[in-house]
């Protein structure tokens, strides 16, 4: 994986779960939002996978992630229940990102 990739895949959801709590946006973008954790959530089981050549916590926690924000069998839960979830999945998003980056030495 270069070091590009691993940007997209974890700095992009991780600034859009910050943003969509605080700004008011149409359904769509919500919709779009569920699609776009889940496949960068399934990316990263999968890399992180195949590095680890086995499950530890960060696969554990993308696999949480991938349940929580399935756009096929989406959970429903009010805006303020979707908050805190929204600025927690953030994190793990950012401490992911430079847990896996310090194996790559990238």
């Amino acid at each position: 994986m270069n070091k590009n990739s691993l940007y997209l895949f974890f700095w992009i959801p991780a600034i859009l779960l910050i943003l969509a709590p605080i700004f008011s946006f149409p359904y769509g973008f919500y919709t779009f939002l569920r699609l776009l954790i889940t496949i960068s959530a399934a990316f990263i089981i999968f890399f992180n996978y195949k590095n680890a050549k086995g499950i530890n916590e960060i696969s554990i926690l993308f696999i949480l992630i991938f349940i929580l924000y399935n756009p096929l069998i989406p959970v429903y839960l009010t805006r303020e229940i979707w908050l805190p979830i929204n600025f927690i999945t953030s994190g793990i998003y950012i401490y992911s990102f430079f847990r896996i980056k310090k194996t790559l030495s990238i």
